[in-house]
């Protein structure tokens, strides 16, 4: 079983695999990266790398050992390169957006995921100029402590849906993977 970041970022390149080949025929799965560590040659440019960077359990509502309510920044990086770097990065990041805005849970991976802002960095030495834009989402998703089997991590990602979201509605939550219910259905 995979670490619940891991599989957020697998949703997400899956999602941006199947569409912004669409925008820019460039960006091959080959090219889009759940690593931020993984190398970036001028010649296989653009590039979009997908990371997770800070997480934070919320206080409120105050379920240890229960559920826990998380939040996850995750980083969606374009690198360009060349004159028209700008353009690519801003034509590449609206596609990432309206991407994730189309599905926002992920495939009910998630409860949420939201733009929070969007970073320019302008680099690169000698001819070749080199654009990052980094848009930066927060990822809302619940998980819940389990007791460890061979094989499975000691925690679980758990689904819901409005308006049975929260530590009041603890029943109503089902480990990502199986077949999600509303209840009384």
């Amino acid at each position: 079983m995979k670490h619940p970041r891991t599989l957020i970022r697998e949703a997400v390149a899956a999602q941006l695999s199947a569409n912004l080949p669409k925008v820019d025929a460039r960006i091959t799965p080959a090219r889009i990266s759940i690593h931020r560590s993984t190398p970036l040659f001028a010649g296989k440019l653009p590039a979009v790398l997908i990371y997770t960077r800070d997480e934070r359990i919320e206080d409120q509502p105050n379920a240890d050992p229960g559920l826990r309510y998380r939040k996850l920044e995750l980083s969606v990086e374009i690198i360009a390169s060349g004159e028209a770097a700008a353009e690519e990065a801003d034509l590449l990041a609206q596609a990432v957006e309206a991407t994730l805005d189309a599905d926002e849970t992920l495939g009910l991976l998630v409860e949420g995921t939201r733009l929070t802002r969007t970073e320019v960095d302008h680099g690169g030495e000698g001819d070749t100029p080199v654009l990052a834009a980094r848009l930066s989402f927060e990822v809302s998703y619940w998980t819940k402590p389990v007791e460890v089997t061979e094989g499975q991590l000691p925690l679980q990602v758990l689904v819901s849906w409005v308006p049975e979201i929260g530590t009041r509605h603890e029943h109503s939550y089902q480990p990502v993977g199986t077949q999600y219910r509303e209840p009384g259905s």
